[in-house]
């Protein structure tokens, strides 16, 4: 079996693995990392336009020859998203409990939703940093370093353009999930 590393691999293994680790961990912990990626994702895009506007203006930095790259920027907002993320989930001092709960396959079911969901969110955000542009923005897929992973990848290329489903998904299942099931007594 000849096997290619390409982009739409690399997709279906991080949505592979997400899915994978949400059954291990459950419906609960699932829809906990996905409140903690979205507190995750304005902390981080709000510090890194902190770091763009105060390299660019701050005189001090200027006179000790500090400039901060977009590369170096976008490795930083990666680096801090992924260890709030964690943070958040591990340690951020709060649990989910659903006081409806479907039970029996339907929690089955929604756990692997939630695991997809995550994954499309977890991506498309990292995605939005490794272009460095703003969360949702219209041209993303014209960024020198995406433009060139969407050539050959139809997976990429469906991230980029559904971005704003990948970002309201999984809001939007943890609003529905609050409607299905029996109230716990």
């Amino acid at each position: 079996m000849d096997l290619t590393l390409t982009w739409d691999l690399f997709v279906i293994v991080f949505f592979a693995v997400i899915m994978t680790y949400s059954f291990i961990i459950g419906k609960h912990e699932s829809v906990k990392i996905i409140i903690a990626s979205y507190i995750s994702v304005v902390a981080v895009q709000g510090i890194g336009n902190l770091l763009a506007r105060i390299s660019t203006s701050d005189p001090l930095f200027s006179m000790m020859g500090i400039t901060i790259d977009i590369t170096l920027l976008s490795t930083t907002k990666l680096v801090l998203f992924v260890a709030a993320v964690i943070f958040l989930a591990v340690r951020g001092g709060f649990e989910i409990e659903f006081k409806r709960e479907p039970g029996g396959s339907v929690d089955l079911v929604l756990t692997g939703i939630f695991g997809f969901a995550t994954a499309g969110l977890l991506l498309s955000t990292l995605l939005t940093y490794v272009a460095d542009v703003p969360i949702l923005s219209k041209t993303i897929a014209e960024t020198a370093s995406i433009a060139t992973i969407i050539q050959g990848s139809q997976l990429m290329a469906a991230m980029i353009t559904y971005q704003d489903l990948w970002f309201a998904g999984p809001a939007l299942l943890v609003l529905a999930t609050g409607f299905i099931g029996k109230e716990q007594s």
